[in-house]
């Protein structure tokens, strides 16, 4: 689903072409629900033991494959992708759209795209309270987070917001696979970062990995249904 409505070019009338009202609210409703139960399971988790044992004994085998390399990788993703890094490239992203689309509402929904997942997530870490990993686990911790914000990942869902903002805003053209593959890499690639520091559990980031698509589609299913309302009010007059 592509978050701006497609407008078929080769019409001379310029015609939108769109999903329906009732097709969007179905797919938004089988977001919300995926949603769920990645919470309910995340709490059924989170009261178990024996997941959460087998799951430390793949931190530690995981731990085994530390080298400089990963190391310096590992912590990179880290520091960019935390909170203040996370802000900082949507602004950025934000802005960027909003200038190359020449378009303030463009600039905004960017925002709203790529940050409402982290928000769900926020509030899954809230209400779950998973405890971090034990540091105690590994011979050596590179990283150590306290709290109980284990489930999911932070970094895990924005990375993947912002990859699937990039995938939606270059599906349709020609050389969408120079950033389309990239972009889901690098969303892989910084949840298996995240296990490699023992910051979080495999659930965590396999968590992140359904609730970041489920609430950025939702989110543009919502979009479609009532923010583009508001679309004609910060359109420039031509």
């Amino acid at each position: 689903m592509h978050p701006e409505p497609i407008a078929a070019s080769s019409s001379p009338a310029h015609v939108v072409v769109r999903s329906s009202p009732r097709k969007e609210m179905t797919v938004g409703a089988i977001c919300l629900v995926a949603v769920v139960v990645v919470g309910v399971a995340g709490t059924l988790i989170r009261n178990g033991t024996g997941f959460t044992l087998a799951e430390e004994g793949l931190l530690v085998w995981v731990n085994g494959f530390r080298n400089p390399v990963l190391d310096g990788v590992a912590l990179f993703f880290q520091v960019a992708f935390a909170p203040l890094g996370a802000v900082i490239i949507t602004v950025f992203v934000s802005i960027a759209t909003k200038i190359v689309k020449g378009s303030v509402v463009a600039g905004i929904k960017a925002s709203v795209l790529i940050g409402a997942p982290c928000l769900v997530a926020w509030l899954l870490k809230v209400l779950i309270a998973r405890p971090r990993p034990d540091p105690g686990l590994l011979a050596d911790p590179l990283f150590h987070i306290g709290g109980a914000t284990s489930f999911p990942s932070g970094h895990t869902v924005f990375v993947a917001a912002l990859a699937l903002f990039v995938v939606a805003e270059v599906a349709h053209k020609r050389r969408a696979g120079v950033a389309c593959i990239p972009a889901v890499a690098l969303a892989v690639v910084v949840g298996l970062s995240r296990v490699y520091l023992g910051v979080h559990y495999p659930s965590d980031v396999l968590a992140s990995l359904v609730v970041a698509p489920a609430v950025f589609v939702l989110s543009c299913v919502l979009w479609n249904l009532v923010g583009s309302a508001w679309q004609g009010r910060f359109r420039p007059s031509r």
